[in-house]
């Protein structure tokens, strides 16, 4: 049976795709800002690990914090099954941080094939690295997520470290993802400089060679390194995380329904919304980004651009996407309210409550568009 046959359960982080394409939308509207080359470079070498970082949970998930490794861990399985179960995920989610963050330089430096070239060399490079080196995040993660004796140095480290906030064997999951990044982007910086000389004019030489190549070894060597390291502490790093994670969420209990929501005549909207509030982080939140970036596209002097559109359409999707985990809910409804003479499908309402945000957008865009 190969890895990729072991079973799955839906991810608590459905849209990995969602936080790398807001944050690609933002940094192209910032390089699109710029016209010096020196400093779009400036703004790739900050900006690209950005795009990284807002995914990089969810790219990693499925290592150590998903469900399906929680649920799995109990079988005879190798270690090695749910490494590569978890490169499954880290492949889908890293292909997207990629492609946002390319597409965002591209739509950025449209109109310059040699500048765009450049730029992506740069962000294709650091990519390179981090694809090799993030996988030893999660490795770490489980060596140091056990438990070890108390005059061990990594139990010492785990206390400090810890602060309270989290129990001693889960602290390395607070600084792992961080420093693992912060290493690709250190790996990745010679080859960026090597890059930067040539394309100033300087002939490829040995040494930039070497500069650019000696890290991409150590990189290799650490993505080769990464599944044994993840197989000396994947069991007890799973138990010991499933633990801090229950601790941390406290008892179940719903938080209180607002006012606002207890006026709502209608049952079945009354149940949809109460669902949709507990069940979607910062849901008001969402719409008010929706209606200030509209606010914001149509009181600019510019016209919208292409950055602009791109960040806004992040913005209405990021609206949008609850509708998906609600939809789930459609079938659990409809047999708690089948008894009842009510109606299980208030769909006016909801549509007139999820369209007016991206409606109002699209007014203000096409509008300024039609006005040039």
């Amino acid at each position: 049976m190969s890895s990729s046959a072991l079973p799955r359960w839906p991810a608590a982080w459905p849209h990995a795709w969602l936080a790398p394409g807001l944050v690609a939308a933002a940094w192209s509207i910032v390089l699109g800002g710029v016209s010096a080359l020196a400093v779009q470079r400036n703004l790739v070498f900050i900006g690209g690990p950005l795009v990284l970082l807002a995914g990089l949970h969810a790219r990693l998930g499925e290592f150590l914090h998903g469900r399906a490794r929680e649920r799995l861990a109990v079988l005879p399985l190798r270690p090695a099954r749910h490494f590569a179960a978890g490169l499954h995920a880290h492949v889908r989610g890293f292909a997207a941080a990629f492609g946002f963050g390319a597409l965002g330089i591209a739509v950025a430096t449209l109109g310059d094939p040699w500048r765009t070239g450049l730029l992506l060399a740069d962000f294709a490079w650091l990519c390179a690295i981090a694809w090799l080196v993030e996988p030893t995040i999660p490795a770490i993660a489980a060596w140091a997520g056990r438990r070890f004796p108390d005059d061990h140095p990594v139990r010492q480290a785990q206390r400090q470290l810890g602060g309270g906030w989290t129990t001693p064997e889960a602290t390395v999951h607070l600084y792992a993802p961080a420093l693992g990044l912060a290493l690709a982007i250190a790996l990745a910086m010679p080859g960026q400089l090597a890059l930067a000389l040539v394309a100033d004019g300087r002939a490829w030489t040995g040494e930039l060679v070497a500069l650019a190549i000696g890290p991409g070894v150590v990189a290799c060597g650490l993505r080769l390194a990464a599944a044994r390291i993840y197989g000396v502490g994947f069991f007890a790093a799973v138990a010991w995380l499933s633990e801090a994670t229950r601790s941390l969420a406290g008892p179940p209990e719903p938080p209180a329904r607002p006012g606002w929501l207890t006026r709502i005549a209608s049952p079945a909207l009354r149940l949809w919304l109460t669902q949709w509030l507990r069940l979607t982080a910062l849901p008001l939140l969402r719409a008010y980004l929706v209606i200030a970036w509209a606010v914001y596209c149509g009181l600019r002097a510019a016209a919208p651009t292409g950055p602009t559109i791109a960040l806004g359409l992040g913005l209405c999707a990021l609206w949008l996407m609850p509708l998906q985990t609600m939809a789930r809910q459609r079938r659990r409804n409809a047999t708690i309210l089948a008894p009842l003479p009510i109606s299980a499908q208030p769909r006016v309402a909801i549509g007139a409550l999820f369209a007016g945000p991206p409606l109002l957008w699209a007014a203000v865009v096409g509008g300024r568009a039609l006005l040039g």
